[in-house]
């Protein structure tokens, strides 16, 4: 939803500016998709998950583990 204002506000047009935030990504080099997110929490709503007291789950692709 921010890349039309992104952008705007780099004189970059949205094709580019999605090129270079997917080349970010380490896993695959592209941006996930809701339904990432969505097996992740029917993973922790399920029985394998049943030890699993709190956890934070970072569901990016690796942005968050990423060195550099």
């Amino acid at each position: 939803m921010a890349i039309e204002g992104i952008s705007q506000a780099r004189g970059m047009p949205k094709d580019d500016l999605r090129r270079e935030r997917d080349a970010q990504v380490p896993l695959h080099g592209k941006m996930g998709t809701a339904w990432d997110v969505a097996h992740a929490a029917l993973f922790l709503a399920s029985d394998d998950a049943s030890f699993i007291t709190g956890v934070a789950l970072p569901v990016d692709g690796g942005q968050s583990a990423r060195i550099g």
